[in-house]
């Protein structure tokens, strides 16, 4: 019986190999052994000791493992429904100060009612104002009225975010048109209230409540809008109780309702009030309005690191806290980012990967420039060429791994996403930089940098209703990062037919919604595009694709940590030491560098 259990064991440990011949890598300095099953018993079976095991390994069976084996597909039916935006939004607590009110039960409905108009997005505005109800009234019920819901769109997910997030969360239907601009919200928010005994709290679009003020226990019903408004989404109407006076109607109902109004104000208006009568705040100020409405583009590095009354009020809503929000660098010196590098290098069509000069140039700028201790080349293959034997006298080692086949059971055909979710699982793992092959270190990493958990930079290209992007091809990290956990974990939408989606700009997404996961440190690296390169860190540096070869301002050559030539590829400047030596170009003055660092090193042989 043991036997057959050691037996069964070693098959499962053997199964992962494809025939007789198995071949076993080891640092790329070294020959590449290969291995048969006589060397195996030679060099691993002798420590085991046992005459039955090894007859038993003799006598088994090897095949080739089937990698087309069926994957589970966990893909819902659309995109919507394969994304996943779950946060807490129930366990944070509230800056203390917005909490003015220490409510009974009995003070306040527990049921919220909204509406939505028309045929739009759900946008970060509508996401603030939403959650300030949520987060200060803890309502029982959040009733969402709605005749068509939100256009689904990859960057405004905010929506998703509640549906996932909230359980109280009501999503109704109605067949009444709710245009946009006219008081049908109005009207068909009062309707439910009227409906319900306990009353209930309207908020439309837009509309934020800033705090709960003192006469909310004391009044029955109010109404907050903006002035001389002809529409009804910006507003709030408070009322505790519906039409329960069978002798009243509607129309009395409502008059009630509106007789007690008072005014909301915009963000200005918002600020100038904090500004004036509080010392941070205080929300006791009767002239302080409770209802905010908010400006339609506003987004979260809007209120991230900002310093004003409502990016601190914006915070607590959707952050659930008021402090100013970013990366903090440790105090640990054995807690920082280590200084090693890595690259991923992955066979295409099974076919043989040529390590080029220009890599070769990327890994001695690596070395002798950023200043990393050992440099560590992932792939399936081990490279080969000129180029990559010269390397074997340095601080690189080749590391095998598998390619990536599925991310959360779906298959990932793209190169470029398999090397997205490769890096973020070494870095995780070990820690470091992740360059591409095409990057060339332009400047020394310091450990002032790398004190950071996670460093990023921006992408320049205009894409769309994304704000702006995130470039990983320049990446640092410490190892178990929180923001490269989550990063991963927004592939359970992978997306093969968008090859920028999940890796440029679901990174800006993950920035926004874990602000203090990951410094945006622009001068990381810079991107060259057709000899132009863009400056992330100056104003208005997106542009589109169109206008890619229209010069940019211009910056120092000491201010870019790396220099990144996305295309051509190589730049004609980094083909050979004389295109170098005798280039005028950025490409070649930067890789000049490296040629000085390494022949200041004394390492003249690799130079030749």
């Amino acid at each position: 019986m043991k036997s057959s259990i050691i037996l069964k064991s070693l098959f499962l440990f053997f199964l992962c190999f494809t025939c007789f011949e198995l071949t076993f890598y080891v640092k790329h300095f070294m020959p590449i052994k290969k291995m048969t099953i006589l060397n195996i018993k030679k060099h691993i079976l002798p420590a085991v000791n046992n005459r039955a095991l090894l007859n038993a390994i003799s006598n088994a069976s090897f095949f080739k493992v089937d990698t087309k084996e069926a994957t589970e597909n966990c893909k819902g039916e659309n995109d919507e429904e394969r994304l996943r935006v779950f946060r807490e939004l129930l366990r944070d607590i509230v800056h203390g100060s917005l909490q003015s009110v220490r409510l009974s039960p009995e003070d306040i409905p527990n049921t919220v009612h909204f509406t939505w108009c028309g045929s739009k997005k759900f946008r970060f505005a509508d996401s603030i104002g939403f959650l300030s109800f949520v987060r200060l009234l803890r309502p029982v019920k959040i009733i969402f009225h709605y005749n068509e819901l939100p256009k689904f769109s990859l960057y405004d997910m905010w929506f998703q975010e509640l549906r996932q997030s909230l359980p109280q969360l009501v999503l109704r239907h109605t067949n009444k048109q709710l245009r946009c601009g006219t008081i049908d919200s109005l009207n068909f928010a009062l309707e439910q209230l009227a409906a319900s005994v306990g009353g209930g709290i309207y908020f439309g679009e837009r509309a934020a409540l800033t705090y709960i003020p003192e006469s909310w226990k004391q009044l029955d019903q109010l109404t907050y809008m903006v002035a001389g408004s002809v529409s009804s989404e910006q507003m709030i109407v408070y009322s505790k109780f519906g039409l329960i006076n069978k002798t009243s109607t509607f129309e009395m109902y409502r008059e009630e309702i509106l007789n007690k109004t008072y005014h909301c104000v915009n963000l200005e208006q918002f600020n100038k009030q904090m500004e004036q009568y509080s010392q941070v705040p205080q929300f006791d100020k009767y002239i302080i309005s409770p209802c905010l409405v908010l400006p339609e583009k506003i987004y979260p590095e809007n209120i991230i690191n900002v310093s004003s009354p409502f990016a601190e009020v914006a915070r607590t809503f959707f952050y659930g806290t008021p402090r100013l929000m970013g990366a903090k660098q440790s105090q640990d010196p054995n807690d920082v980012i280590p200084a090693i590098s890595h690259y991923i290098s992955l066979a295409k069509d099974n076919k043989s990967v040529e390590w080029t000069f220009s890599h070769y140039m990327s890994i001695l700028s690596a070395l002798y420039v950023g200043g990393f201790q050992r440099v560590y080349v992932h792939g399936d293959q081990v490279p080969v060429g000129e180029w990559w034997r010269r390397l074997q006298t340095e601080n690189v080692t080749f590391v095998f791994i598998e390619n990536i086949e599925t991310v959360y059971q779906q298959k990932v055909r793209v190169l470029a996403h398999q090397s997205d979710i490769l890096r973020s699982l070494i870095l995780m793992k070990y820690g470091g930089a992740y360059q591409d092959r095409d990057v060339i270190w332009g400047n020394p990493v310091s450990e002032e940098i790398r004190k950071y958990p996670t460093l990023m930079s921006y992408d320049w290209p205009d894409y769309g209703e994304w704000p702006r992007a995130i470039n990983m091809g320049v990446l640092m990290s410490r190892a178990k990062s929180p923001f490269l956990y989550t990063f991963l974990d927004t592939f359970w939408l992978e997306k093969d037919a968008d090859w920028g989606y999940n890796g440029i700009l679901m990174p800006y997404k993950v920035f926004e919604m874990n602000p203090e996961s990951v410094y945006i440190y622009e001068q990381l690296q810079i991107i060259c595009y057709i000899n132009i390169c863009h400056p992330t860190w100056h104003p208005d540096y997106i542009r589109p694709y169109s206008d890619s070869e229209k010069p940019t301002g211009n910056f120092s050559l000491n201010e870019p940590l790396a220099y990144h030539f996305t295309y051509p590829k190589p730049d004609p400047s980094l083909v050979s030491f004389d295109t170098i030596r005798n280039g005028t170009n950025i490409a070649a003055q930067i890789a000049q560098r490296t040629i000085k660092a390494v022949e200041k090193a004394g390492k003249f042989y690799l130079l030749k």
